[in-house]
């Protein structure tokens, strides 16, 4: 009936062949591999080994997972460790951790005190006797040793009288002002360190500026000093002081040398 239906029809699918027919398909190249099944992939045998590959699988994700949380948790520990190995040694280093550490060697002291207050108090009766005796011996010795080792304190040496020769010489002279030196020798029997020389004009002059002395200079009273360089005057030994000056009303010499204090003869 159905070829009657289609006898009107020269083509034909193969999906009508094959419904018309009832065949089977082939591959072209032979028939079709015969696909094998093993009695392990079935049954009640193949569904506990797949449970208990799942648990397997299941349990080496846990290990895996602890693993990973223990590796956490040890380097969490060693930073934290790290930190606090950094805090401690720098707060060592400090200007601050010094100086609060400072006060623990007071600790001892202070055990040691408490220590011999409990052992007064534990003898009370001889303790006290033994003080009032040793205390009453310094209070006495050192009064009567600075009586014993006191003694006067000793008297300046006296200056010696003509104890320098001074001569005194203008070396140059204008209208209004002067250029003089003056020659200081120590004929003492001491070395003079520092020396001073003065004396006095008696016109009215003014000194202006100076060398190998300083000079300063109170009414007609001038005062020279020894410098960095001639602190030194030894017996025997003489200073060349010059300087300049000023005038008003004539250039006499100057009068009253001293050396040190003591008069200087004049040549």
């Amino acid at each position: 009936m159905a070829r009657a239906g289609r006898a009107g029809d020269d083509r034909f699918s193969v999906d009508d062949l094959l419904r018309e027919t009832g065949a089977t398909p082939r591959a072209l190249l032979g028939p079709p591999p015969e696909i094998r099944v093993r009695d392990d992939d079935t049954g009640e045998g193949y569904r506990e080994r797949l449970e208990q590959r799942a648990r397997e699988a299941a349990a080496g994700q846990q290990r895996a997972g602890r693993r990973i949380r223990w590796v956490s948790a040890l380097c969490g520990a060693v930073v934290v460790v790290g930190s606090l190995v950094i805090i401690a040694v720098t707060s060592e280093s400090s200007p601050g951790r010094q100086a609060a550490v400072l006060p623990d060697p007071l600790a001892p002291a202070t055990a040691a005190s408490s220590s011999v207050a409990r052992t007064s108090a534990v003898s009370a009766t001889p303790v006290p006797t033994v003080l009032r005796q040793t205390s009453a011996v310094p209070t006495t010795t050192p009064a009567t040793t600075t009586k014993a080792t006191s003694s006067p304190a000793p008297a300046p040496p006296p200056v010696e009288s003509s104890a320098c020769s001074v001569r005194y010489s203008v070396t140059d002279q204008w209208n209004v002002g002067f250029t003089a030196g003056v020659s200081v020798t120590n004929t003492g029997s001491r070395t003079l360190s520092p020396w001073t020389v003065t004396w006095t004009f008696t016109a009215g002059q003014q000194v202006t500026h100076s060398w190998n002395g300083d000079y300063s200079q109170s009414g007609s009273r001038v005062t020279m000093k020894a410098v960095s360089y001639n602190l030194t005057l030894a017996p025997g030994a003489t200073v060349d002081i010059g300087f300049n000056g000023s005038y008003d009303h004539g250039n006499p010499a100057p009068v009253g040398f001293t050396l040190n204090g003591a008069a200087c003869k004049t040549n």
